[in-house]
């Protein structure tokens, strides 16, 4: 053996770190990637209000009889409450349950379902 030391042992160690390839992008964290909300979230912050912008207030005066394919649909009489169209009787078919003096949230008022 010599007394020279090898160059591996005359060498000081350095830190030991992984370099990543020039081509490979660092990924973000959780934290730094912008949080999309979710369906859920966003009404959850709205709160139960349910957007009713253009639609116009009507009260159920008389319910028909169940109308549809499979009765899903009830034949309404509704009175309108507001709007250029006030005071007007109108027969409207309606989804699911309804009663007299419940009210429905029209998007328009101008048409008119046939007696059934």
């Amino acid at each position: 053996m010599t007394d020279k030391p090898s160059d591996e042992e005359a060498k000081p160690k350095a830190d030991v770190t992984e370099e990543k390839p020039v081509g490979e992008k660092k990924e973000k964290s959780k934290a730094e990637a912008p949080k999309e909300e979710t369906k859920e979230e966003r009404s959850k912050k709205q709160g139960s209000q349910v957007e009713t912008s253009g639609a116009v207030p009507a009260q159920v005066v008389k319910v028909f009889k169940k109308v549809g394919l499979y009765g899903e649909c009830y034949q309404c009489l509704a009175r309108v409450l507001e709007g250029k169209n006030k005071g007007t009787l109108l027969r409207r078919n309606v989804r699911g349950p309804v009663r007299e003096n419940d009210l429905l949230m029209l998007k328009e008022t101008e048409r008119d379902v046939r007696a059934v």
